[in-house]
């Protein structure tokens, strides 16, 4: 499906930004490079490429990295600054740790904390004053972006358990699952992302002049990030949501495990090492595919009951009440701008 719909309302949302505090859009492409007819509202899609300009042309103009939806400013390239402090330290769970202590230094605005057990780590998310950030964007991006970070400093994809907002989504269900790597939770009370806790221990990789390329990549890719080797859980995820959208059923272990030429029980293995069992997953394949099916409006409620292979139509609405805070008709009519179905 991909992630165009996120990314063209994230730079949406940072033009708005920019343009409410005295920027003129014209003057805010000139800055980024790129032409008024490629951002929003003259486009509806936009690259990656064109978001990467926009997001650091808003913050280099403001000088704020919280692009104008906090209180006060948090200079432009704090970011950058506290990785070339932070990718000296030696596991992950430090590195993250000691960014989290230095943001507290520069900012009481936006408050990061790490905590973790013998299974799960969450990072957590706090905004100060979270009116100001009208359309989440704070929230979504940065539990988006400290996971990905993490990822490239161990040079290994992190599986995410879930991932927790306390608004209702703002595209498709399936985008988010998509750019955020795994089930995302919506009208909940703490805004946070879950992954298995060893990844703590794992150790950093990188260098401060691979901090510098990092930083001076333009495209802001949402879905992967280059130079790091992705997850079984992925492989294995992409393949069955391929299979449940083309044919309505799910492989089984045994036919995955066929796919990858390895045994049933390596597989599972290979799952459980990411944090996840197959059950779960295909739990979380189900899911996201029935939110796909419910932003399509030709097909029928009924029939994505049916598909999904619940004996009663209240299933369904159980079961999307307890993704997404509502009910299916209503996360219809949000995913297709119909306000009769909100209502």
């Amino acid at each position: 499906m991909g992630t165009s719909n996120l990314i063209a309302h994230y730079t949406s949302v940072l033009i708005d930004s920019a343009v409410t505090r005295g920027l003129p859009l014209d003057d805010l492409c000139r800055a980024a490079g790129v032409a008024r007819s490629a951002v929003p509202p003259a486009a509806n899609m936009v690259t990656p490429e064109t978001f990467g300009r926009i997001s650091r042309a808003v913050k280099a103009t403001l000088n704020d990295e919280f692009c104008g939806f906090t209180p006060s400013r948090c200079r432009a390239n704090t970011l950058p600054f506290i990785f070339d402090t932070i990718i000296r330290e030696d596991t992950l769970g430090g590195a993250l740790n000691r960014a989290f202590g230095l943001y507290g230094l520069v900012t009481e605005d936006v408050k990061f904390s790490l905590t973790s057990d013998d299974e799960m780590a969450t990072i957590l998310l706090a905004l100060a004053q979270p009116e100001l950030d009208r359309h989440n964007f704070l929230t979504e991006w940065w539990l988006m972006i400290w996971p990905r970070f993490s990822c490239w400093m161990i040079g290994e994809e992190i599986p995410v358990a879930t991932v927790d907002f306390p608004h209702g989504p703002r595209v498709d269900a399936e985008e988010y699952a998509e750019a955020f790597w795994g089930p995302c939770r919506f009208f909940q009370k703490l805004a946070q992302v879950q992954f298995p806790a060893k990844f703590l221990r794992r150790r950093i990789i990188r260098t401060n002049e691979e901090v510098t390329q990092l930083f001076t990549r333009l495209p802001i890719d949402l879905v992967s990030i280059p130079g790091v080797h992705r997850s079984w859980k992925t492989l294995v995820k992409i393949k069955m949501k391929e299979c449940l959208v083309k044919t309505e059923a799910l492989l089984t272990i045994e036919d995955l495990a066929t796919e990858f030429n390895m045994s049933s029980q390596t597989l599972r293995r290979r799952l459980e090492e990411d944090g996840i069992s197959f059950r779960a997953l295909k739990e979380e394949v189900r899911r996201e595919v029935i939110l796909k099916w419910l932003a399509e409006p030709n097909i029928p409620i009924g029939e994505v009951s049916l598909r999904a292979g619940f004996a009663e139509r209240n299933g369904l609405v159980r079961a999307v009440r307890s993704w997404v805070g509502i009910s299916p008709r209503e996360y219809r009519g949000r995913m297709t701008g119909d306000a009769e179905q909100m209502h």
